[in-house]
């Protein structure tokens, strides 16, 4: 099973698209946010929140179609007027470099004034560049506040990294419960790695009353995102009949698109069950195939590697061809 509850913060798209403006309440970060949703019985159809559907305006369009340039000057003669969304679009561009060059100090000036304004982008933004020291001094503390800010108006980003400084325990008091809370919000609003998480929960009890079946209701989810992991966590389940009804062929197919997408675990797993015939059309080269890729990554499986030597030449080599010829 993989590890589904990582302290490990990913910046993801600052500003792809106008967010609403909203003032938050900033309260203390280091206080529990709210009690904690009793989620024990939650499944993954409940119903998502709905955040307002973006206006585009000619800047974000331009930058959508990667006209980064034509973009920033748009979005700057409306940024200098007050325009919260236009200023985040600025700090986004300035931000990553795109068709000029990186300058995060400039960044988090403009992150800061559309954050005042109340742009929920905004404060993700500025919140992940006070967790990383981009532009700005480090404070967790900061960071928190941002997420927790940008959080109440919906924002998946937000909520999910908030969860994970719950989880950490450094700035805020360590709260599975609240983390939990927290990953559900950014989970329902679509978030693949806080589906990922919440399934990871469930299927431990972290935070939540475990329950097998609705950790794998999430796992699809995430799955069907295209989440590597969350399709390894899932085949497995299929596999055994854990929380799901058993479907060894489904579960190969899972593995099999994780296998595709450069999961070493994946590929180890597949190759295994192609040598065996295990839910999937027994293929030695294929197998030989899949189980070379993986050590090629660095994943070794005792058992495949004595499969392997059993192999004929013919097939070594042709398994070897293959997977010389595989990106």
């Amino acid at each position: 099973m993989q590890r589904a509850l990582l302290t490990v913060f990913v910046l993801t798209g600052l500003a792809c698209a106008p967010a609403q403006a909203q003032q938050a309440d900033a309260a203390n970060p280091n206080a529990t946010p709210e009690p904690a949703e009793d989620i024990s019985g939650a499944t993954a159809e409940t119903a998502a929140v709905k955040l307002p559907p973006p206006i585009l305006d000619p800047a974000f369009g331009a930058y959508q179609r990667g006209y980064f340039l034509e973009a920033f000057g748009l979005a700057l003669e409306k940024a200098e007027q007050g325009d919260a969304p236009s200023q985040t679009l600025v700090g986004q561009i300035l931000y990553q470099g795109e068709g000029m060059e990186k300058n995060y100090r400039q960044a988090a000036d403009w992150f800061r004034l559309a954050a005042k304004s109340g742009d929920p982008q905004a404060k993700f933004a500025l919140g992940m560049m006070h967790l990383r020291g981009h532009g700005v001094i480090p404070d967790k503390a900061i960071a928190a506040q941002m997420f927790r800010e940008a959080g109440q108006t919906g924002h998946a980003d937000a909520l999910y990294n908030l969860a994970l400084l719950f989880l950490e325990g450094e700035v805020v008091d360590r709260n599975v419960g609240v983390a939990a809370a927290y990953l559900r919000r950014s989970a329902l609003a679509g978030h693949a790695q806080a589906q990922y998480a919440l399934g990871g929960a469930f299927d431990e009890g972290a935070g939540v009353a475990r329950d097998e079946s609705v950790a794998a209701e999430w796992y699809q989810k995430a799955a069907e995102q295209g989440l590597a992991d969350a399709q390894i966590d899932l085949a497995t389940m299929l596999f055994e009949g854990r929380g799901i009804e058993q479907d060894q062929k489904a579960a190969a197919g899972w593995f099999l698109r994780a296998a595709n997408a450069g999961n070493p675990v994946a590929q180890s797993r597949i190759a295994r069950l192609m040598a065996t015939g295990s839910g999937i059309e027994r293929n030695q080269i294929e197998a030989g195939k899949w189980h070379l890729i993986s050590r090629r990554s660095g994943l070794e499986d005792a058992w495949l590697t004595d499969w392997f030597k059993d192999l004929t030449d013919d097939e070594k080599s042709a398994a070897f061809d293959l997977s010389q010829s595989w990106q």
